[in-house]
């Protein structure tokens, strides 16, 4: 660490506390608002900005009672207003992806089954669950949108005219999602955009430049550290090729809000080059490549006050740990935390992800041994 830290009492309880700024410095940029973030976060009249994680849940898959579901490399966890629990398989290893247990971690059922069929799922890119309590699902490969009730049953699919990642519901109808390059009149890559409710599309908002990762080409090892997330009636887009900066869009796309931060680079960490070294050599035709510096972030994630948890690539006290810059909704830096990784680091070098919901935040982890475990924190704030 290159700060001193408060360390409080609870689970990985760590906020920056020397040379905070109570004054947040701010511009404008061809009349857009940018929060200027510094090294050392601020200090807001009224907004706590330390955290005490404390364990209510633990979901251990080695035990007994779960050894009949299945159930074999998980990605992520969901969870619903009443605290119900969606532990979710993203690839195809099972036969469910979803797999559902009460708030105190009894099973419930499993559903998504895979296939091809109708209520069929190959793969998951996204999971959402809307504000009647509807389970909404991207398939990863047949480019439809599935819905499912909140008991697993079935109840529409809508098909995309063509490959959509991550179709992610927003409040007005529409949707967020990430399209490949339509043809040779556009640069290589990923574009994310509002889609309207038949799936047209109606608005760009970013792009990430793919045109260098081409096959013969070294290309280096993190290539996807481009995130997007839905906050209320707020999108959220972070894009390395613009280093640590999130834009902030309204649900119609008008951006409002560029959020900044400086940073210190930090050494391209160990694991994440074993695992680069491990893909290039299984697809050589990749060329991968270890960065030297790792890039200022990987992913983040929201809770229910719309505050942001930005994974940096910094090491936290514990190898199991990654600190994360936590911002109010405002997009003010206000302290970091360190928290332990939630899913498989690196797998195929995707982002993370992780959940806050409910005042509670679930992490997913895998012990030593190999089986997976769902933590459930209460999340306090001071």
């Amino acid at each position: 660490m290159n700060k001193p830290l408060c360390i409080l009492a609870g689970i990985s309880l760590l906020a920056a506390c020397g040379g905070r700024q109570s004054q947040v410095d701010k511009t404008v940029e061809n009349g857009v608002e940018v929060v200027l973030n510094h090294l050392e976060p601020y200090t807001l009249k009224g907004q706590p900005s330390q955290i005490e994680l404390k364990e209510e849940t633990r979901i251990d898959f080695e035990k007994a009672e779960y050894g009949g579901l299945g159930l074999k490399e998980p990605d992520f966890a969901e969870a619903d207003p009443q605290g119900n629990i969606y532990v979710v398989e993203q690839f195809s290893y099972s036969e469910y992806f979803i797999y559902k247990f009460s708030p105190d971690g009894k099973f419930i059922k499993k559903f998504g089954k895979r296939g091809q069929g109708p209520g069929e799922i190959q793969g998951i890119y996204s999971f959402v669950i809307n504000k009647s309590g509807h389970i909404l699902i991207s398939d990863r490969s047949a480019s439809k949108l599935l819905e499912f009730d909140a008991d697993g049953n079935f109840v529409q699919e809508t098909k995309a005219h063509y490959v959509l990642r991550e179709a992610i519901p927003l409040e007005n109808g529409n949707y967020l999602a990430v399209r490949n390059s339509k043809d040779s009149s556009e640069s290589r890559g990923w574009y994310l955009c509002i889609f309207g409710p038949d799936f047209n599309e109606v608005k760009k908002l970013d792009f990430i430049d793919m045109s260098d990762m081409t096959p013969g080409k070294k290309t280096p090892g993190i290539i996807l550290s481009f995130r997007w997330g839905v906050v209320g009636d707020r999108i959220i887009v972070g894009n390395l090729q613009r280093g640590y900066e999130l834009w902030e869009f309204d649900s119609q796309g008008d951006l409002l809000r560029k959020i900044r931060k400086e940073f210190k680079p930090v050494p391209y960490p160990l694991e994440f080059r074993k695992q680069t070294e491990e893909l290039a050599a299984r697809q050589p035709a990749l060329n991968l490549f270890a960065l030297q510096d790792a890039p200022p972030f990987n992913s983040f994630f929201h809770d229910d006050d719309g505050r942001l948890f930005v994974m940096t690539y910094e090491q936290g006290p514990s190898k199991d740990e990654f600190i994360h810059d936590i911002y109010s909704a405002e997009g003010v830096f206000i302290g970091r935390i360190p928290l332990g990784r939630y899913g498989i680091l690196g797998r195929a070098l995707n982002p993370l992800r992780t959940t806050a919901t409910n005042g509670k935040f679930y992490r997913l982890r895998f012990k030593e041994n190999g089986y997976p475990e769902l933590i459930v924190y209460r999340m306090i704030w001071r």
